[in-house]
């Protein structure tokens, strides 16, 4: 493969001041800034704005668009750039099925995103709507449009921005599959990433940067980084990751900058006109620390309307909770946030079970009043429910899918959270799944048996690559998630004054497969002066396991004097008959 030149710089002192943070310094590292600056005059400069998975958190785009503005403006060449998932998460933008982030981006002058799975949450036509809205282009190199009747249209693969003595070129690379809708990406199909960058490795001949944009995780990005090496630097997105500074994998440095307009992500690159190498220098900008007082009165004038806009329905108090509801842990066990959802959705619904995936639980619930806006930022989907009839054993196969659905990009991990289902995983020594047990109302379930389930319908589309074949749909639409949870935080409140949950309640354990297996441990000896109950069980493991009727009648005979004999013989050494 080819391999353009680079020289990856990481240092406190940019080419430019463009990018340094606000420090003392000595007269001595004045003098080494004057140096490097001097040495570096003659290159070209970019200058690279980025972030991704902003999640329709607009609340920070005032400060987030007068900071761009200011900087920007120092600088000949700059680009703008996200990474993927602009929406879902916020029900100011999602009940307008994202129209108000399209409009402020657009005034923030993004020039260019990558396709994010989220992009598809509002469905196909809105997709192309939104598309159309944009003054910046969507790009995504592994995404091809194979039935023509659908609503998307062809995507570009990439973007090249030409600033006169350099030219950049952006490739953009979607999640594959995209956990989204189903019915978001039908006629829809989703290339390899490493096949599809090598298709385009061509590129690098043509244009002096030569970056990849893409929405599929930092392990991807990694992955990717390790089998090609004409990438200058990968600005990456949809793992949530916050890279203080760019890591450096196989000589290509890769940039992530979190989530949530949490922080905006600066590049410094310069091209050496001869050599055409590029040396980068990155930090991230964390918007909390920019000046409240420094916003974009356009911009911030139109989050306010949009915010006022939904205020008074999504302000309203719906309910009360002591405990708060907390979703951080999910991933290792059930959670409060967790066990109302799934709660909620088997009282809604009336059925045996319900099971939700934790990528569809968006935030966590403080403790205080409960609001509508709560409800519609912890499930910003706009996800109706799906009730099914299943067997326990093909119940037992989707858990174990659950397990390991995330094997390669996060490791093995509890994805589904549950109500009316208790179960154990069982892992092996290398932490993958080896076995599982299925409990109901504390015994274990009939695994021939059926039962009913409900659940969103997103992973029985087949959202996250879940199977829910063998199920039979009872009802495909029984309602809609949100109207379920604001109903339970109702009802809940109603009873009971506040919806109060323990931080986990071991619905869901994981456990060495070796105590599975493990034989029942021997009972070691009373000592002296244990009680009465303990002495019962001593006698029961000992002498007659499983015999309820002979532990009876030695527990009665205990109790009843009239049989010293049979009592005498039973009790312990050193133990009181009384």
């Amino acid at each position: 493969m080819a391999n353009k030149g680079r020289n990856w710089v990481l240092s406190l002192f940019s080419s430019t001041l463009l990018f340094t943070a606000p420090m003392m310094v000595s007269a001595e590292e004045e003098v080494e800034e004057a140096e490097v600056t001097e040495e570096a005059s003659d290159s070209y400069s970019l200058s690279l704005f980025h972030t991704n998975d902003i999640h329709a958190s607009i609340d920070n785009f005032g400060k987030m668009a007068y900071f761009l503005n200011e900087q920007r403006a120092q600088v000949e060449n700059s680009l703008y750039l996200d990474a993927g998932d602009i929406f879902s998460g916020n029900p100011v933008v999602d009940l307008q099925d994202g129209e108000p982030i399209i409009n402020l981006l657009n005034h923030m002058n993004l020039d260019l995103m990558t396709v994010g799975n989220h992009e598809f949450d509002y469905g196909q036509e809105v997709f192309q709507y939104r598309r159309n809205e944009s003054n910046f282009n969507w790009i995504s190199a592994n995404t091809r449009v194979v039935d023509n009747s659908i609503p998307i249209e062809d995507l570009d693969p990439y973007e090249i921005f030409d600033f006169g003595d350099f030219t950049v070129g952006v490739l953009g690379l979607t999640q594959n599959p995209p956990a989204t809708n189903p019915a978001g990406i039908v006629g829809l199909e989703f290339d390899d990433y490493v096949e599809t960058a090598l298709e385009y490795e061509y590129l690098r001949d043509e244009v002096d940067v030569f970056i990849a944009l893409n929405h599929i995780g930092f392990s991807a990005d990694q992955r990717l980084a390790e089998e090609v090496d004409f990438f200058d630097i990968i600005i990456g997105g949809h793992s949530h990751t916050a890279l203080q500074e760019p890591v450096v994998v196989n000589g290509t440095p890769i940039a992530h900058a979190g989530s949530n307009s949490r922080n905006i992500g600066l590049l410094d690159l310069m091209i050496d006109p001869d050599t055409r190498k590029v040396s980068i220098d990155g930090r991230l900008q964390s918007v909390s620390e920019l000046d409240d007082a420094m916003v974009d009165e356009t911009v911030q004038s139109l989050v306010d309307s949009y915010n006022e806009a939904t205020d008074e329905l999504l302000s309203e108090v719906i309910g009360f909770t002591d405990t708060g509801l907390n979703r951080d842990a999910r991933w290792q066990k059930d959670v409060s946030l967790g066990n109302m959802i799934t709660d909620s959705l088997r009282t809604f619904a009336n059925t045996d079970i319900a099971i939700t995936n934790n990528g569809g639980i968006r935030a966590n619930i403080e403790a205080g009043d409960i609001t509508a806006r709560d409800i519609f930022t912890v499930d910003p989907f706009g996800n109706s429910i799906t009730i099914l009839e299943m067997t326990g054993h093909d119940l037992q196969e989707v858990i174990a899918y659950s397990y390991e659905r995330s094997l390669d990009s996060f490791g093995a991990q509890i994805d589904l959270q549950t109500s009316g289902l208790n179960y154990i995983i069982y892992v092996d020594e290398d932490g993958r799944y080896a076995d599982s047990d299925l409990f109901m109302y504390g015994e274990p379930m009939d695994l021939e048996q059926s039962f009913t389930i409900a659940t969103n319908n997103f992973i029985v589309a087949g959202g996250d690559g879940y199977d829910f074949s063998k199920a039979t749909i009872v009802q495909e639409d029984a309602g809609q998630v949100t109207n379920a949870l604001i109903q339970f935080v109702q009802d809940t409140t109603e009873a009971e004054g506040a919806v109060n949950y323990e931080p986990t309640e071991g619905r869901i354990l994981t456990k060495p497969i070796e105590e599975k297996y493990e034989p029942e441990p021997e009972p070691e000896p009373e000592e002296p002066g244990n009680n009465r109950e303990n002495d019962n069980h001593n006698r029961k493991n000992h002498q007659n396991r499983g015999n309820k009727d002979n532990d009876n009648h030695n527990r009665q005979n205990h109790e009843n004097r009239g049989n010293q004999n049979n009592n005498r013989k039973e009790v312990a050494p050193g133990q009181s008959k009384r």
